[in-house]
C-alpha cells in the first residue's frame, strides 16, 4: 500500500480514538468526529476514482450499501445516530487495497466491518453471560421461567407462525439468489437469512396481527416452500434444518440470553426516579380491551420497535426523553403501572464507539473478516 493509503488508515483509527474518548466521557460522539470521518471517506473514494482504482458504480454501491447498513443498526435500536455515522464513515475511508487478498462479497468493506463488530461483541457478551450463569444461584428458576414463557398455548402458536415465516423468508432469498445468479457461501447465506427475517419482522410489526394477517402470511410461506422443493425428501431435509436453526437461534438462544442478560445487566428503577437518557430494557405496551378498559403489559424484546401506537416505551439507544418520562409518571399516578409496582427495568448504557473501534482495528490488522485469520491459524 502507498503512504497515502496508510494515511487513510491512520486517519480512520485517529477518528475512532477520538470517538471513544468523547463517548466514554460524555456518552456522545461529536458531529465533528462522525461527520468529519464521513466527509473524509467520501473524499477518499472520489480520490480513488481519480487515481483509477475504483469506479463510480462501486462508489455508489459502497456509499448507499454502507449507509443502508448503518441506518439498519440505528433502526433496530443497536446504534445511536453518532455510532451509525461513525460506522458509515469507516466503511468509506478504508482503502480498497486493504482487502486485496479477498474476493466476492467478503471484500465489501461494510460487510467486513459488520462481521468484525458483531461477532466479537456477541462472543464477549455471551461469554460474560455464561460466566454469570455458572455463578448464579437460581439457575433452576431461570430455566423454569424460560419453559413457562415459551410453552404456553399462545406462545407456541406464535412460535409456529414465526417458524413458517422464517422458512418462507429463507425460500424467498434462495429464489432471489438464483434469479441474480449469486451463490454466497453458507456462512454469509445464513447471516443474510437471519438478517432478512429480523428486518421483515420489524417492517411488519406495525400491522395489526389479525387472523387474516396470520392466514395470508402463513399460506404464502407454506405455498412458497412447497413449490420450491424439488422433492419430498429435499423439502423434509430443508424443513428439518430450518426448524433446528430457528429453535436454536430464536427460541433457545434468544430467550435464554435475553433472560440471563436481564438478570445480569438490568436494574429496576422507580418511574419517579427515571432520568433523561436512561434506556429501557423492556417494552411497556398498552392493551385495550373490548369493554373499553385498558391495561399495560411488560414485554421482553431484543430490539426497539416503537412504531406501534400501543407501545409506550421500548429499548432505544437514544434513551428516554423528558416527554416520555412525564408520560410514564402520569400513568403511574393514575395507577396504570401498579401491576409493575411503578417500576421499569433499565439497561446499562453501552458505549458502542469502543466496540466499533475494536472492529475497525480488527479490520485493519486482519485485512478482512477476523475469523478468516483465525481459521488460517488453526
Amino acid at each position: 500500500m502507498s503512504i497515502y493509503e496508510y494515511f487513510l488508515i491512520f486517519l480512520a483509527l485517529a477518528f475512532c480514538g477520538y470517538a471513544c474518548y468523547t463517548d466514554l466521557k460524555t456518552q456522545k460522539i461529536r458531529n465533528f468526529c462522525s461527520l468529519g470521518l464521513l466527509y473524509g471517506g467520501t473524499l477518499s473514494q472520489l480520490m480513488a476514482w481519480y487515481l483509477g482504482t475504483t469506479t463510480p458504480l462501486y462508489i455508489s454501491a459502497l456509499f448507499f450499501g454502507s449507509g443502508l447498513i448503518a441506518f439498519a443498526f440505528y433502526w433496530f435500536g443497536i446504534f445511536s445516530p453518532g455510532d451509525s455515522k461513525l460506522f458509515w464513515g469507516l466503511c468509506l475511508i478504508f482503502p480498497l487495497s486493504l482487502f486485496r487478498n479477498l474476493s466476492g462479497s467478503l471484500s465489501f468493506p461494510p460487510l467486513i466491518l459488520t462481521l468484525n463488530i458483531i461477532i466479537p461483541y456477541s462472543v464477549g457478551v455471551f461469554g460474560y453471560l455464561l460466566f454469570k450463569f455458572v455463578l448464579m444461584p437460581n439457575k433452576l428458576a431461570l430455566l423454569q421461567a424460560f419453559f413457562t414463557a415459551n410453552f404456553q398455548k399462545t406462545a407456541l402458536l406464535e412460535r409456529l407462525f414465526n417458524l413458517l415465516f422464517f422458512i418462507g423468508i429463507a425460500t424467498a432469498l434462495t429464489f432471489l439468489f438464483e434469479f441474480i445468479a449469486w451463490q454466497p457461501d453458507q456462512f454469509l447465506r445464513l447471516i443474510l437469512v437471519l438478517g432478512a427475517f429480523a428486518l421483515v419482522q420489524k417492517l411488519l410489526s406495525p400491522i395489526p396481527k389479525t387472523p387474516v394477517y396470520y392466514a395470508i402470511i402463513g399460506f404464502a410461506c407454506v405455498w412458497l416452500s412447497v413449490q420450491s422443493a424439488p422433492s419430498v425428501p429435499a423439502f423434509l431435509s430443508g424443513f428439518a434444518f430450518l426448524l433446528g436453526l430457528y429453535l436454536i437461534v430464536f427460541v433457545i438462544a434468544k430467550q435464554l440470553v435475553l433472560g440471563l442478560a436481564s438478570l445480569a445487566f438490568d436494574n429496576t428503577v422507580d418511574v419517579n426516579g427515571l432520568q433523561v437518557g436512561m434506556i429501557p430494557a423492556e417494552q411497556i405496551i398498552r392493551v385495550p380491551h373490548p369493554d373499553g378498559s385498558v391495561r399495560y403489559e411488560r414485554k421482553q424484546v431484543g430490539f426497539s420497535s416503537g412504531q406501534d401506537d400501543n407501545v409506550v416505551v421500548s429499548p432505544d439507544p437514544a434513551g428516554l426523553d423528558a416527554e416520555k418520562i412525564t408520560q410514564l409518571q402520569h400513568l403511574a399516578a393514575e395507577g396504570a403501572l401498579a401491576e409493575f409496582e411503578n417500576q421499569i427495568r433499565i439497561q446499562p448504557s453501552i458505549r458502542f464507539a469502543p466496540v466499533i473501534s475494536i472492529g475497525a482495528l480488527l479490520t485493519v490488522l486482519c485485512q478482512g473478516p477476523f475469523y478468516l485469520k483465525l481459521m488460517q491459524l488453526f
